[in-house]
């Protein structure tokens, strides 16, 4: 999942900038940093987790299949049969609409 390498990269960027704040000169400032990027590491860590989890829960939402669904011959297809004309504008009406597919009318 391409999801998980981000979260890897994010990561490992943490660790290195965990590396860089160590070595910051004022101690207070230092401190309030190292424990910022500690707490984000951990939820990296903790959303990672959750997402596997996530994962395994969830079945995918296709499901292959070794026949197609439907048969490929048009058995089931049945012409259009005209039945006459349009009393308003004149075009050919079939019996399985009640309307005028040209001008709507009933």
């Amino acid at each position: 999942m391409k999801g998980h390498s981000d979260l890897e990269k994010f990561q490992r960027w943490l660790q290195s900038e965990l590396a860089e704040a160590s070595i910051l000169e004022d101690p207070d400032e230092r401190e309030r940093r190292l424990v910022q990027i500690e707490i984000a590491i951990a939820e990296v860590i903790r959303f990672n987790k959750l997402l596997d989890g996530v994962e395994n829960a969830v079945a995918a939402p296709f499901v292959q299949r070794e026949e197609p669904v439907r048969s490929p011959g048009n058995s089931e297809i049945k012409p259009t049969v005209i039945t006459g004309e349009c009393h308003k504008c004149g075009a050919s009406r079939s019996s399985d609409l009640e309307f005028c597919p040209v001008c709507g009318e009933f």
